[in-house]
This record gives C-alpha cells, structure tokens and sequence, in this order.
C-alpha cells in the first residue's frame, strides 16, 4: 500500500528555514508545521499546503508530497 510522505522538513531544511520563520511567512500554526515535519497528520488541508508552498517559493508539489511504500506492509 502506498503512503503519502510531507517532505516539509526537508524543504525547510534547504531553505534554512524555522517552523517558527515558516508560521509568519505563512500563517500555518506553528503546532500544525510540527506536525506536517513529523508526518504526524492524517489529514492535510490543501489550502495549508498552498499557504506554505507560497510561502516558500514552491511550484512543484513533489517538493513537498511524495508516495511511499508503507513499511508496515513488509511485516
């Protein structure tokens, strides 16, 4: 089964970028950042995604999405 894997940690990290810089260029919730950084979410709200894309200059969506196989699959 695939699983969708928020590479926002990653993209942050290129960027040199804080969660707390990305929550006021943004205006996501800080907790929410966390949370998408962790892969701790199991909803996305895609208008969250569009204010942080924006925020960092993101046109591809594979920056930030991508499918993985899930390893809880293999066990």
């Amino acid at each position: 089964m695939l699983k969708i894997k928020i590479k926002l940690k990653e993209a942050m990290k290129s960027r040199g970028i804080t969660q707390m810089q990305l929550k006021e260029m943004s205006g996501v919730r800080q907790a929410a950042i966390s949370e998408l950084c962790r892969n701790d979410r199991v909803e996305v709200n895609l208008h969250m995604l569009e204010k942080i894309a924006d925020a960092l200059n993101i046109s591809d969506i594979s920056e930030l999405l991508q499918f993985e196989e899930d390893k809880k699959d293999f066990l």
